[in-house]
């Protein structure tokens, strides 16, 4: 079976409803020059809540200290270096074996290497491998074979010369996916399709891109769905896989405005709406009924229902974002239901729910 389980804080469902304010700077030396997943939290063995980062000190830039920070969300306190890139860090991400119940940390920097980090076993590199690619990576993920016991990697660049690319981990053998040929791909997620015509699981790996999403299945015979994002669209640059009343969907945000809820088993779209002045980037599920979605331009995260048909509830100012390019939920050691945001300032901000802050002191 192929099996994506990704043990992180998207899985969780929210208790309260969202509605945020400024805590506190985690911390001050994050890189952001990608566009999404530039960095991931997870809990530890210990129960320990850690944010793993990508370090840019921008005032020493000269001293090309390329590593990934491992920060306890309790004190704020970096608590492991991760050294091997030798350049800008761009994206950070965590995933946990579904059948070993290993913890992995997928990283790729700007000269196209892509390292596996395997947290179980003190964070040994389980692949190290540069993809020759002649522009930046902003995006990868893992993908877990449980009955061949193999894990793959999965990763593109913004370039349209380059084509999506699926490495073994352990044999280094690299699978190109042809369509995405010509498709700058600016995101990458993907969804494990239970209900195939051939009653074997398949992977769908969605590659987002200028004007359109691309979805491959991965194993086997290659064959492929695209959904267009429309020609006003210049880049999809962040997504979402999720459940909504026990659909299958995927929701995609193109910088200048169209948001897309598609279905990823009619690979048809339900929902579309094109919003004015804003500059949108990644997605959050708060839980069973609203989404989350950044807008930088105005500084705000904007509110989906998910149960009056994705209409907009409620815009949250946040006036102490400053660019922002993701935002993450988690679930704050101190403050409980929270979401964390980078932006081009280079500092990973905490913001918490005022709502939890209400019920603490009721």
């Amino acid at each position: 079976k192929i099996n994506l389980f990704k043990m992180s804080f998207n899985d969780v469902c929210f208790k309260t409803n969202p509605n945020f304010r400024f805590q506190e700077i985690v911390t001050d030396k994050s890189d952001a020059l990608s566009n999404a997943c530039i960095f991931d939290v997870y809990k530890d063995r210990d129960k320990n809540i850690i944010l793993i980062a990508p370090f840019f000190d921008s005032v020493n830039i000269m001293k090309q200290d390329y590593h990934i920070s491992l920060i306890d969300l309790k004190d704020n306190k970096e608590i492991r270096k991760l050294e091997g890139h030798q350049d800008r860090i761009l994206t950070c991400r965590y995933f946990k074996d579904p059948s070993s119940e290993n913890d992995y940390i997928i990283s790729a920097d700007r000269k196209s290497n892509v390292i596996v980090w395997d947290i179980s076993n003190d964070f040994m590199k389980k692949l190290d491998i540069n993809l020759e690619y002649d522009a930046f990576i902003y995006s990868c993920l893992l993908i877990f074979d449980e009955e061949q016991n193999r894990m793959f990697a999965v990763a593109s660049s913004i370039s349209s010369n380059n084509i999506t690319k699926v490495i073994d981990c352990q044999t280094k053998a690299i699978e190109e996916i042809q369509e995405s040929k010509d498709t700058n791909v600016y995101y990458l997620d993907c969804w494990k399709n239970t209900k195939p015509a051939d009653n074997t699981d398949t992977y769908i790996i969605i590659q987002c891109g200028k004007g359109k999403i691309i979805m491959s299945t991965f194993p086997g015979k290659q064959s492929y769905h695209v959904v267009e994002t429309g020609e006003n669209n210049p880049y999809v640059s962040g997504g979402l896989v999720f459940k909504n009343k026990g659909k299958e969907l995927f929701a995609a945000s193109a910088t200048y405005g169209m948001v897309q809820i598609i279905n990823l088993e009619t690979k048809k779209t339900e929902f579309s709406i094109k919003l004015d002045d804003v500059h949108l980037y990644s997605f959050a599920k708060w839980n069973d009924y609203y989404l989350l979605l950044g807008d930088c331009l105005q500084k705000r995260i904007i509110v989906f229902d998910l149960e009056d048909g994705y209409q907009i509830k409620s815009k949250v100012l946040c006036p102490e974002m400053h660019f922002e390019k993701f935002i993450k939920k988690v679930e704050h050691p101190k403050y409980g239901e929270s979401i964390l945001s980078v932006g081009i300032d280079f500092k990973i901000k905490l913001f918490i729910n005022r709502n939890i802050i209400q019920n603490k002191k009721d």
